[in-house]
């Protein structure tokens, strides 16, 4: 449940509560959140509550729809933010849970009254908090438990901010920054080359294995081609392994055996074929070969793989083609996959090409992050010389947009010096000491009351100021006056009004602040070489 409240403007400090889904705003009657003002449409936008998610949409107001001094169509926003509708300023938050009243003990005659079987009364009402029982008795209740987004981007979010991110925020207590981010980047460098390098190389190897399939069977076919003639004429003598596949690199062994496993070629002292996992394969392969199956293409181990390849002859009492023989051939596979000392080498020239990259990209990241700070304390140093107004945003941080607006909203509260360092002749008194006095009346009086300094830059506005122009004084702070007007005549005007004031020490004007006639009243004060030290706008309500 969220709630609204009208932090500036009429009916400042009245709260709405909304509901989950859509939640109109405007003058009309039967919006959720009715708001009479000429400024606000009669449906001026609305807030859709989805979950732990508020979005304000503008529906096509006349004056639009503003968040955080922002004009905005369709915004998601968070607790704290403020939404600007008309001259009303409203601000979106969470109302904290009331805590249950603890009950006063038990009494009886001005003493405790002992239940049987209880503790002592020393002890009664010290109960740890366990489960609903917490906060009963006058025991602090447990905390509340974090609220959880129920969208995956927000439990992502909070997953990491609330679990993985305590972890860095405590390295960062104990190490440099620069450290922390060259032990980050290495962390990468190894993890990418796990990650990478060493599948590639795998895949490379599963390349080289298939390549060895197909040579063995190759040459399995070869065998079984060159001596099925032999073996349909049973002239066995003739059998035999061509000299030149058997001293080929890598072929560990190359027969020719019968369905028993007799080796028929090459001819040996051995002629059976009866112990390694050839042998093993060999009788898998002829019982495949029985049921008509195809060759048989298998890695033995890590480092040979073995093709078997079947002679078929024609048995006419059979009426088909039946397997008389097998060609067996294993091929070494690891003369051409790389060895340890190979991957060795392929993983240095990584690790050294990456980080001498690594090296390149966290020194322009470390310059990149400095160097707005380089520039911020220059330019703190010369707005404290006075020779500059303002601190320059030239770099893209928005990250640091809020630290940027503190300080420079801070520098210029701080009277200003000269080239040498010192205090300039006619500096005298900070504007803050100066607008002591008008801020007093102005909070007595209930007088709207605007102070600017010399660059009119605004350093007070008070509440009534507020209610009249819907201005607020969060935003305008450390703002010119005139940027914070909505209407291109209220920037005119307070220009005009403000230069008019410079040169004869006052000026006035009227304008209209939601259809209400206000005479504008501007003074300078503190005048000098350097033009006036700053000014004083008032407004004054004209009757009738």
């Amino acid at each position: 449940m969220y709630r609204v409240t009208i932090v500036a403007g009429p009916n400042r400090g009245s709260s709405f509560m909304i509901r989950e889904g859509e939640n109109s705003i405007g003058r009309q009657t039967g919006n959720a959140i009715v708001l009479q003002s000429a400024r606000v449409s009669k449906r001026h936008c609305v807030l859709l509550v989805s979950g732990n998610e508020v979005t304000v949409q503008d529906e096509g107001s006349s004056n639009g729809t503003f968040v955080n001094g922002a004009l905005t169509k369709k915004k998601t926003i968070r607790p704290g933010d403020r939404v600007s509708v008309g001259e009303y300023i409203l601000e979106i938050d969470v109302p904290a849970a009331k805590k249950p009243k603890a009950p006063p003990p038990a009494q009886g005659f001005g003493r405790g009254v002992a239940i049987p079987g209880s503790a002592p009364a020393a002890h009664r009402n010290h109960f740890p908090p366990v489960g609903g029982m917490a906060g009963m008795g006058g025991h602090q209740s447990a905390p509340a438990a974090p609220i959880v987004p129920t969208d995956l981007k927000g439990k992502l979010a909070w997953f990491l901010e609330q679990r993985l991110m305590p972890f860095f925020y405590g390295l960062n207590l104990k190490y440099e920054w620069s450290f922390l981010v060259v032990g980050f980047f290495m962390a990468f460098i190894v993890a990418n080359l796990l990650v990478s390098v060493h599948p590639l190389i795998e895949s490379g190897r599963e390349a080289v294995v298939k390549e060895a399939a197909t040579r063995a069977r190759f040459i399995a076919k070869l065998i079984a081609e060159r001596n099925s003639p032999f073996l349909a004429s049973r002239a066995e003598s003739k059998l035999d392994i061509d000299p030149v596949i058997e001293k080929s690199d890598g072929v560990q062994l190359a027969v020719l055996v019968d369905m028993d496993s007799k080796v028929l070629a090459p001819r040996r002292a051995n002629n059976f074929l009866t112990s390694g996992p050839e042998a093993v394969l060999a009788v898998q392969a002829r019982d495949r070969f029985e049921r008509n199956g195809s060759a048989v293409v298998k890695a033995l181990d890590s480092e040979s793989v073995t093709a078997i390849e079947p002679v078929l002859l024609y048995d006419s009492t059979a009426g088909r083609n039946v397997t008389v023989a097998m060609a067996i051939v294993t091929v070494d596979t690891s003369l051409a996959t790389p060895d340890i000392g190979e991957m060795g080498v392929v993983y240095s020239k990584t690790l050294i090409l990456t980080g001498l990259l690594g090296a390149l990209i966290i020194f322009a990241l470390y310059r990149t992050t400095l160097r707005p700070f380089q520039v911020l304390t220059d330019d703190m140093d010369k707005v404290l010389k006075g020779d500059l107004v303002r601190i320059t945003r030239e770099h893209k941080f928005s990250e640091l947009n809020s630290l940027w607006d503190l300080i420079d909203s801070t520098l210029q509260r701080v009277p200003k010096g000269s080239a040498t360092g010192q205090l300039s002749a006619d500096s005298g008194p900070s504007i803050d000491e100066i607008s002591m006095p008008v801020q007093m009346i102005g909070n007595l009086q209930k007088q709207p009351i605007v102070v600017c300094d010399s660059n009119r830059i605004v350093v007070y506005l008070n509440q009534s100021f507020e209610d009249v122009s819907g201005i607020r004084s969060d935003s305008a702070i450390g703002q010119t006056l005139s940027s914070q007007g909505r209407e291109q005549s209220f920037i005119a005007l307070v220009d005009d009004l403000l230069d008019r004031a410079s040169s004869v020490g006052t000026a006035v004007d009227d304008y209209e602040f939601s259809g209400v006639a206000y005479k504008l009243h501007a003074a300078s004060f503190g005048s000098g070489a350097g033009g006036a030290r700053g000014y004083v706008v008032a407004a004054e309500r004209q009757e009738g």
